[in-house]
């Protein structure tokens, strides 16, 4: 077997990975992650936030399996993410061993202390699957879950808004009379975000951070629609939601993040920002999709939003992890 290493600049090279890759995605009730393009521009650009790359195990031209690896450069930079697909007809075969054998190599190789993964698959109420049992079997430690939700659209939608806050709207990118409070509402979106015992992953937001993730998703043909809610007294931003999606895979949208400010909780901010961005997503796809939306059981309020807006419950996400 070859070892072929991608870093999204060869196209052919990426055409192949990536079908590997996203086939085995497609094997899923409601398959998920970024178009082929979205993914290319990801792995081959240069980011503030995080560096991707992958690898392939090819014997005479036939890719048989692929590892792809987020090495995060703010946040987590003692972890790499990866994760390996291995296509069909060649599972039970070693393949997904060996590249765990690379991951393993790569992430020393790295000065990386944690191999962390995630299992799409699981079942909405065990977490179990194939995936599980297989890094049960390699050492990984099973460290956090979140329930996975979707939403058929077009979706009835009944806004509720709070006395006290107004809501404020834009696409792509953040107003510049925004962009410092954006950035302290992400801060502690990554602070507060329910990880179990993952690695620490928090990432000090700034303007700048915001600005590059905003140019990575145009480069990458995303769209965003965020909705956020003022509260009038102060001028402060309170609450926040983002929805969005690429023309590449237009069936299916996602939901990103939806935080409230400590100081605001308790005031029904959450659906009053999500059931109008919802509405302008709504409104700007104008097509029948689906909306994927995660969340940790321990997040029971958004939980409860989402069933409030007419979420339903279709698996489990679980992370898992290894120290190298």
């Amino acid at each position: 077997m070859e070892i072929v290493a991608v870093d999204g600049r060869d196209a052919e090279v990426f055409r192949r990975f990536y079908e590997v890759k996203y086939g085995v995605r497609l094997e899923l009730e409601f398959p998920v992650g970024m178009g082929a393009e979205e993914a290319r521009v990801l792995m081959a650009g240069e980011h503030a936030e995080v560096r991707a790359d992958g690898v392939g195990l090819v014997d005479h031209g036939v890719w048989m399996g692929v590892a792809w690896f987020d090495w995060w450069l703010v946040g987590g930079t003692d972890t790499v993410d990866v994760e390996i697909a291995v296509a069909r007809e060649w599972r039970r075969c070693g393949v997904g061993s060996r590249l765990l054998e690379i991951a393993v190599q790569r992430a020393r190789g790295e000065g990386r202390r944690v191999l962390s993964g995630s299992d799409l698959n699981g079942d909405p109420v065990t977490g179990n699957s194939a995936g599980t049992a297989f890094a049960a079997a390699r050492g990984f430690v099973r460290k956090h879950a979140e329930l996975h939700q979707v939403l058929d659209l077009p979706a009835a939608i009944t806004e509720k808004p709070v006395a006290g806050y107004e809501i404020v709207q834009w696409r792509e990118h953040t107003p510049d009379e925004w962009i410092e409070q954006f950035a302290d509402l992400q801060t502690g979106m990554s602070e507060d975000v329910p990880v179990g015992e993952r690695a620490d992953h928090h990432v000090r937001w700034t303007p700048e951070l915001i600005r590059d993730a905003e140019a990575r998703r145009i480069a990458q043909g995303r769209f965003t629609y965020a909705t956020a809610a003022v509260h009038t007294a102060s001028g402060e931003l309170a609450a926040y939601t983002q929805m969005g999606g690429t023309p590449e895979t237009p069936g299916r949208l996602l939901q990103y993040d939806t935080y409230v400010r400590r100081s605001h909780r308790g005031n029904g901010l959450g659906i009053a920002v999500k059931a109008p961005n919802l509405r302008a997503l709504q409104a700007g796809v104008a097509r029948p999709a689906v909306l994927h939306t995660w969340n940790a059981p321990e997040n029971a309020p958004m939980i409860a939003v989402n069933t409030k807006l007419g979420f339903r419950p279709v698996a489990q996400r679980t992370a898992w992890e290894r120290e190298v």
